[in-house]
């Protein structure tokens, strides 16, 4: 058999693992599940224990579902969630949970952050706020901390016994000049210049860290003799994976969270994007995230479909889509909001969730079709955001993660940006995909990330209705004025965060 490569795509709640031929077709995938907790408001953590766990399980469980050599694994490639703050001590033990990017508890540290650079840097879900509550609220871990990593460092330290991160994830030391600067005022404003050395080096993404511990090949029911490659986060896995990591390149996610991404060569304009990751010394990702994606789908197939779920399992998601089918644009001018777990700006991370003009005529069909058409017009408010800012008019646009599984939410989101959407083949395998073809790279089999676009085949189109256009621009208005409306009654109910 040719040489395969495992990758696993760690997402806020699940993974997907797959084992993938030089081909790159995939020989078995398997899904699993872990906790998340959230003890207190605005606070969120995970067990990198388990979660480790769960990659040694899926490891073992693909390899032998496609009934494969171990000795034939020839390359490793996790991808995780950043900005997650995990506390080592020197014999690289967890000392905490790890604080994951939900985690919005550093408010009063942001605002001092903020006030201390003179510009907005975030909110209390921003990565330096949480490491300055972590210092400031947990010295005794501060000080017993050697080291300070994120979930994917972490990972790759249980594989190899190597401490070293990925750009990604890394905001400490940067591949140009203007953002090192910038991430050193930041560190310095922040209280954390001496700390800098907790914090592991930066190796390109496709760059070798090693090969398996024999206690880790053990329990991946790998051989010591495979290879693990550096990868990345999950934004740049799925940015790799839909075959947009190139200049001028965008997608859309609909995960768990979600996000629109456009891929700027380094040096290029910043635009208008709240957030960037870096892919490398060449490019960089402009993002406009959403906190709560398809968590707010579920949210309410769980609460409006519990019978039919209980009793159908997945299969209920084809039954909703049927429903929601029957509903025309717009749910009878039925309006919801999906922030769950509150916004980033424009919004407000003390909004949260609301249906409005709900009357006696609307049904649950109604209401599930009013939280997808919400996610669908905060994604046309990043669309409009980023054209605002110069970017061109799309002739379509790649949308992958478990939303983009559902015919009839796509072609609302058609309908709603007036773009196509294009579906990739397999969408929901995009961010196992991407760290494939990270470790392809690695292995010398790809000539880079850019030869990834001739590699992904478009399987579903979706084109805009121009009479669904027209009533959607009508309530996208009425949308857009919602958190400005709100703004103040969000504030009395929930706090200034």
């Amino acid at each position: 058999m040719s040489k395969l490569v495992l990758a696993c795509d760690c997402g806020t709640t699940s993974l997907k693992a797959i084992l993938a031929d030089e081909n790159g077709a995939i020989l078995a995938e398997v899904g699993e599940s872990y906790s998340l907790s959230q003890p207190a408001a605005g606070w969120a953590e995970q067990s990198p224990t388990e979660i480790w766990a769960a990659i040694t399980r899926a490891a073992r469980t693909v390899v032998g579902q496609a009934g494969a050599d171990p000795a034939d694994v020839a390359g490793l490639v996790i991808a995780a969630t950043w900005k997650a703050i995990v506390p080592l001590d020197a014999d690289g033990a967890p000392l905490t949970e790890a604080m994951i990017w939900l985690d919005s508890r550093a408010t009063e540290q942001a605002q001092r952050l903020n006030e201390a650079m003179g510009t907005f840097v975030g909110t209390g879900q921003e990565y330096w706020p949480r490491l300055m509550w972590l210092k400031e609220n947990e010295p005794e871990v501060w000080d017993r901390a050697r080291h300070v990593v994120g979930l994917n460092t972490y990972f790759k330290y249980r594989a190899t016994g190597t401490l070293v991160t990925e750009p990604s994830d890394d905001f400490f030391h940067a591949p140009d000049a203007v953002t090192q600067e910038r991430y050193e005022r930041t560190v310095a404003a922040a209280g954390l210049a001496d700390d800098v050395g907790k914090f592991p080096p930066s190796r390109p993404s496709t760059a070798g860290v090693g090969t398996l511990t024999e206690a880790a090949a053990a329990e991946l029911g790998l051989t010591s003799a495979t290879r693990v490659f550096n990868g990345f986060g999950d934004l740049p896995a799925i940015t790799v994976g839909t075959g947009t990591a190139r200049a001028g390149g965008v997608h859309i996610y609909l995960g768990s969270s979600s996000w629109l991404v456009r891929t700027v060569e380094s040096g290029g304009s910043a635009g208008s994007a709240p957030l960037r990751f870096t892919m490398g010394a060449d490019f960089h990702g402009e993002t406009y995230p959403l906190q709560t994606g398809c968590l707010a789908y579920d949210w309410a197939v769980e609460q409006l479909y519990r019978a039919e779920k209980e009793s159908l399992g997945p299969a209920v998601n084809d039954l909703v889509n049927r429903e929601v089918a029957q509903i025309e644009p717009g749910a009878e001018n039925l309006l919801a909001t999906h922030w769950l777990s509150g916004e980033l700006p424009p919004l407000g991370k003390n909004a949260k969730g609301l249906f409005l003009n709900l009357t006696g005529r609307h049904d649950r069909r109604h209401m599930v079709r009013a939280v997808m058409e919400s996610i669908c017009y905060t994604h046309r408010m990043s669309y409009e955001q980023y054209r605002a800012a110069g970017g061109p008019e799309l002739p379509s646009i790649r949308v992958v993660g478990g939303g983009a599984t559902s015919d009839v939410w796509m072609q609302m989101l058609a309908d709603v940006l007036q773009v196509p959407v294009e579906i990739p083949e397999g969408p929901t395998h995009t961010g196992a995909m991407g760290a494939y073809y990270c470790g392809m790279v690695g292995l010398g089999r790809l000539r880079d990330y850019a030869a990834v676009a001739d590699a992904v085949r478009i399987e579903r189109r979706f084109h805009p209705d121009p009479a669904a256009c027209a009533s959607y621009d009508r309530l996208f208005s009425v949308y857009t004025k919602l958190y400005p409306a709100l703004r103040e009654v969000f504030t009395e109910l929930n706090g200034d965060y």
